[in-house]
């Protein structure tokens, strides 16, 4: 404490007087606590890391011997409320990608699309974007297990996202029959967000309606040809 004493700062010097209280109160994992609550304050996340430090304690270790001793039932309530309280999880992996797959569930109904900015954070302030890239990585890396990966796929998960610009797609010069095809377009567009299953039955009627045997328009060829240039865009992905 002495050495953190003679950096000046305000808020630290708070920190250390709340510490020097609970430490007179003797009992080691008030303090312990104390060094969690730092921890999540700097990293916005209470679930450390085995190997995660605190001013020089081993922090991670001491959580997993917490989550070991709640496991077993032998954690006090109160201990427990308050660990809870700081969203410490009790199986992290187990509760995380649960959290995970809420959240791109929830991201694909409102959204109406299945990709994910790597950036994006959550209206819950989960990082839903990070946890995309992290999940392609390790399904990449075969360390997915088929279970989750079963479950990313029926939450329409994207394991390669493909969002086209407008750049990849060419129309016609002519105006009427640009318009046909900009409206195809955006009708796809519209409805990538579903499953495979799904935009495979949406592009074979698309295809019948614009069939120059089936449809009267006159730009019926137009239509088919700019279909066929997407087909690959629109089905990519599972």
């Amino acid at each position: 404490l002495r050495s953190l004493v003679n950096r000046g700062d305000a808020r630290r010097q708070a920190e250390i007087a709340i510490a020097r209280g609970v430490e007179a109160l003797g009992d080691p994992w008030d303090i312990w606590l104390g060094r969690l609550l730092a921890y999540q304050d700097r990293h916005k996340n209470a679930n450390a890391r085995f190997l995660a430090t605190q001013f020089g304690h081993e922090l991670g270790a001491w959580l997993q011997s917490q989550r070991q001793q709640w496991e077993r039932g032998t954690l006090k309530e109160r201990k427990v409320a308050r660990l809870k309280g700081l969203g410490v999880m009790l199986d992290p992996d187990v509760e995380m990608f649960a959290k995970g797959l809420s959240e791109l569930r929830m991201y694909v109904s409102q959204q109406r699309k299945r990709v994910v900015p790597w950036n994006h954070v959550s209206d819950s302030s989960f990082r839903l974007g990070e946890w995309v890239v992290e999940q392609r990585t390790l399904q990449r890396r075969g360390k997915l297990s088929l279970q989750r990966q079963q479950l990313l796929k029926e939450a329409f998960f994207l394991w390669q996202p493909a969002e086209a610009p407008s750049s990849m797609f060419e129309h016609p010069e002519d105006p009427e029959a640009a318009g046909v095809t900009h409206a195809i377009e955006d009708e796809l567009r519209s409805l990538r967000w579903q499953t495979i299953t799904q935009r495979r039955a949406i592009f074979r009627a698309m295809v019948l309606r614009h069939h120059p045997d089936i449809s009267e328009s006159k730009y019926a060829n137009d239509a088919i040809r700019f279909l066929s240039d997407v087909k690959d865009w629109f089905l990519a992905g599972h």
